[in-house]
């Protein structure tokens, strides 16, 4: 905004065009702002995940910023914190995991997923920080890692088309997303990137939806396609393996859920053993 400004003085010089000027750099301002407030506003519509059960044990647990976004991921082998800035973008996510349940050794291993006291920042090293940058439009444009780093586009209507990962500053791999017009991912095409720079298919996943309210909604801050920003539910998955795999691993794997749904449309019970929790 401020080339502009310094485009309209060169040009014309003119208090009313130093008038206009300052209009411009105003409206855009409230134009963020009012996006901004309108995103928290809708945030605040949508009931709070809390937990999720598998039948009657704990798996996750999740927590709210007093603008309800999600700030903690919480799990027994996994933790996970996100911080965000005043505009309520996401700048940064720190990860905790129990490094045992990585083992070859089965008593390291079964110690982890036996353990009682769930990860969290006071009994386990942190694992990973990622941190994500925005351009003008508040874009989330890429996120990085002291290992890997993911650009992002998108499309007309403002949404994650593509992601390409670089490893070591080299792109490694690709994924594009197609949506249909509630913006639910209906197609993920994940690409392997060779060294060549060769582009090959790796997997394909097909969704289909019904149409009541995903509860990970609140999640949407996170950005990534699919579960987070999703209007409605996953009813049918197909997932193709587009590369040579032994031959008794089926290249097409079907996987079907069914949902009981609360007054408000939303999902408090998925296949009969996953419960979700509302606050």
């Amino acid at each position: 905004m401020s080339c502009l400004c310094i485009n309209i003085k060169k040009n014309y010089g003119t208090m009313h065009d130093y008038v206009i000027c300052a209009g411009l750099i105003l409206l855009s301002l409230l134009s963020s702002c009012d996006k901004n407030e309108q995103d928290i506003y809708k945030q605040k519509e949508i009931p709070l995940l809390s937990q999720v059960y598998f039948d009657t044990v704990l798996y996750y647990e999740y927590t709210y910023n007093d603008a309800n976004l999600i700030v903690e991921e919480k799990s027994k082998l996994h933790y996970t914190r996100h911080h965000y800035n005043d505009k309520y973008q996401l700048t940064s996510s720190d990860y905790y995991v129990d490094p045992h349940m990585y083992s070859s050794c089965i008593h390291l291993a079964d110690s982890a997923f036996n353990r009682k006291e769930w990860v969290n920042p006071d009994n386990t090293e942190r694992s990973n920080c990622r941190q994500y940058f925005y351009n003008d439009k508040g874009q989330m444009i890429k996120s990085s890692d002291e290992l890997t780093l993911t650009e992002f586009s998108y499309d007309n209507n403002n949404r994650i088309c593509c992601q390409v990962f670089y490893h070591e500053g080299k792109p490694s791999g690709r994924i594009d997303y197609d949506f249909d017009d509630k913006g639910n991912v209906v197609m993920r095409r994940h690409y392997y990137i060779l060294a060549s720079g060769v582009t090959e298919p790796a997997t394909t996943t097909e969704y289909i939806y019904d149409s009541k309210h995903n509860p990970y909604q609140t999640f949407r801050s996170l950005m990534t396609p699919g579960q987070n920003t999703n209007q409605n539910n996953i009813i049918k998955e197909i997932y193709t393996l587009h590369f040579e795999v032994d031959e008794t691993i089926d290249k097409v794997r079907i996987t079907e859920n069914y949902y009981e749904y609360n007054e408000k449309g939303y999902p408090v019970r998925k296949n009969g053993t996953v419960n979700y929790i509302y606050k």
